[in-house]
């Protein structure tokens, strides 16, 4: 049996947790609170690493049973009773070491040295390396050299030095920090051949030459290989007509939404669907702007859930910001409210299953100790194939409050989706918590019997006014059908006061799964 080793690596020092018991493998940011589980692990050895900045000579270590502390300095060993400590020089600490040599090249042949994007917005991507001197990576067009589209990278996020042999990366500004081989450098390090150098979200492999597919010449002095900064970019094969943004070749519209036109889009890699809103060319207007943009999705970005649309990620190409999810081959909850509008029998079986999936994608969500917050209609997808409702847009309300293109669409969509709120969403300063999800999923279900929302008004100050206190004619008023239990789980949902809610999206589900089986519907 082969020995794979698992590398655990994150970005915040201060909430970091891992746990190995018996095959199983726990990781989160605190002990009650595991984000990811890894079973049936034969574990034979575990290695931590932590690396630290500490200008003493010795670091003391506590034992328990108040002995007195042990000095644990370079090159020292503790033995404790279940793991051994010892304290080493990190590399970046002592100076930056040249890797071993590259393979000699065929005579009359120039060695070359260049990065390849292997993950992240700008995958297949080659960037040539010059022989000597210094280039910069960031997103910054005519800050950086090479520029990337992947939208957590800052605008010059680190330098890269070649020259005798070695290849120097320096971390310059970000957050997310630039890394080697999964390791976060805190001053000049060297990049070996086939090490992966991380930045932010994109990840690329130093690799040396020479190589089948570049074209014969002495290397370039300069160097350096920019990616196309305007517009969007393209790729080799792709018909003058498909602009492609990242990796995604952009097909048909989809839909135009308040902040953007999504596209069906191909991923050139895998030749998958996806879906990807291009955003207006003035988003972000400003530092603060990418800076909340890139914070709120991040926060969402390891959030998996059968009932949530994945997203795929996010980049910037010329002068549009992106973001690709999963693409749903299906309809939206607001193409179903439409057609029972204009006339459409209703099925209240379709809204009770609408319920059960969003409930269930809200009780991941709480996993996470996450909201929605902009559950409508128009981000319930409900799929062809097995009529699943799954739920889109997480983190996008966040991502764009307050800015400028933000501010552009703000009234109009308000007035739009104001009958989805939550009372406690119209007020100023109110407390808003999970509840307001729930009140939304109520007021799609209701809309997709009805065919419209349980709310209306000739006004938004009527409209709120109704809201709050909490004028509903129940479903069943509408639709004979509708069965009076379900009717009055709804009624519960849409409650204008948080605590006559449901308390969680699982009650919700033990609530709707007698109605279900006494009904013989499949939830």
């Amino acid at each position: 049996m082969s020995k794979k080793t698992l590398v655990i690596d994150g970005p915040d020092p201060e909430h970091f947790f891992l746990a190995v018991g018996g095959d199983t493998l726990r990781v989160g940011d605190e002990p009650a609170h595991a984000e990811g589980v890894v079973r049936g692990l034969r574990v034979v050895r575990i290695r931590c690493e932590v690396e630290f900045e500490d200008d003493r000579d010795t670091v003391p270590l506590d034992g328990t049973g108040g002995a007195d502390p042990q000095p644990l300095g370079p090159g020292s060993v503790v033995h404790l009773g279940h793991a051994d400590l010892a304290l080493v020089e990190s590399p970046a600490a002592v100076g930056p070491e040249p890797g071993p040599a590259p393979p000699p090249a065929p005579p009359g042949t120039a060695v070359r040295r260049r990065l390849r994007v292997i993950d992240g917005a700008d995958q297949g991507e080659l960037f040539d390396l010059p022989d000597h001197g210094t280039i910069t990576i960031g997103r910054g067009e005519g800050h950086a050299d090479f520029v990337l589209h992947d939208l957590y990278v800052s605008r010059v996020h680190c330098s890269v030095e070649v020259g005798e042999g070695r290849v120097i990366v320096t971390h310059l500004e970000g957050q997310n920090g630039t890394l080697i081989d999964g390791r976060p450098i805190g001053r000049p390090e060297a990049l070996t051949p086939g090490s992966v150098l991380r930045v932010s979200n994109t990840h690329m492999r130093l690799e040396v030459g020479p190589f089948a597919d570049a074209p014969p010449g002495p290397a370039g002095n300069s160097g350096v290989l920019r990616p196309p900064s305007k517009g969007a970019a393209r790729v080799s094969g792709a018909p003058p007509e498909a602009p492609v943004f990242g990796h995604y070749r952009l097909g048909p519209v989809l839909g135009r939404g308040y902040s953007g036109v999504v596209h069906r889009a191909t991923d050139v890699r895998t030749d998958r669907p996806a879906a990807l809103k291009v955003f207006p060319a003035g988003f972000p207007a400003a530092a603060a702007e990418q800076e909340r943009f890139a914070r709120a999705l991040r926060a969402v970005q390891p959030v998996r859930h059968p009932n949530l649309v994945t997203p795929l990620g996010a980049g910037r190409t010329g002068t549009h910001c992106w973001l690709a999810r999963e693409f749903i081959d299906g309809e939206s909850a607001a193409d179903v409210v439409e057609r029972v509008a204009k006339g459409d029998k209703p099925s209240w079986s379709r809204a009770a299953r609408a319920v059960a999936d969003l409930a269930r994608a809200l009780d991941g969500l709480a996993a996470h100790r996450l909201i929605h917050g902009n559950i409508t209609p128009r981000n319930v997808l409900i799929r062809k194939g097995d009529h699943a409702a799954l739920l889109a847009d997480l983190g996008l309300a966040d991502a764009l409050e307050g800015s400028r293109v933000w501010e552009s669409f703000r009234e109009e969509k308000l007035l739009a989706e104001l009958p989805y709120l939550a009372p406690e969403q119209a007020e100023a300063g109110a407390f808003v918590d999970a509840s307001a999800d729930l009140y939304a999923v109520g007021a799609v279900a209701y809309a997709m019997i009805v065919g419209r929302p349980p709310v209306t008004g000739r006004s938004p100050d009527e409209i709120l006014e109704r809201v709050r206190q909490g004028r509903v004619t129940r479903p069943g008023a509408h639709y004979k059908k509708v069965p009076p239990a379900f009717d009055a789980l709804l009624m519960r949902l849409l409650a204008p006061h948080q605590e006559d809610r449901y308390p969680t999206a699982a009650a919700v589900l033990a609530d709707l799964e007698p109605i279900a089986h006494a009904h013989e519907i499949r939830i």
